[in-house]
């Protein structure tokens, strides 16, 4: 896939004005579709070992992303237990890699997804929560 100056502007600048909440779900999408494309890639050219060594590795990366957004500092056994599953997720990653089984990568995807979508529902309501207090900050002050 070819990006060119454009697209690369506008993906800059979508990076650049994102919410830090709206850039863990960008690294969500970007690990989703390199674990897609390996997958694909390992389904129909099994042969190509490189292919499916260069998105799983960009797969990996997009784990030690969300990995490294954790605020484990926090009182709170939550970013531990994300940790832990983006470590599993990593380690079936790099286990599908080396042994060129495109099953763990098979079963990772729905687990992504559905993190994924938990992530956008909890922005929402942080936000239209948020958006409450505002209004009735602005009504009782």
């Amino acid at each position: 896939m070819t990006i060119n100056n454009a697209n690369l502007r506008y993906l800059e600048a979508s990076i650049h004005s994102a919410s830090p909440e709206e850039l863990i779900i960008k690294v969500y999408d970007a690990l989703l579709l390199f674990a897609r494309q390996a997958l694909d890639a390992m389904e129909t050219r099994p042969t190509d070992i490189q292919a499916r060594h260069d998105l799983l590795r960009r797969a990996q990366r997009a784990c030690a992303l969300l990995m490294g957004s954790l605020r484990l500092d926090l009182d709170s056994d939550i970013p531990g237990n994300l940790f832990r599953i983006y470590e599993f997720w990593h380690h079936q990653l790099v286990a599908a890699n080396m042994q060129g089984d495109p099953q763990k990568v098979r079963e990772l995807l729905p687990m992504i997804a559905g993190m994924r979508e938990t992530w956008v529902e909890a922005i929402r309501r942080y936000r239209s929560e948020g958006a409450e207090s505002t209004q009735l900050g602005a009504l009782v002050g």
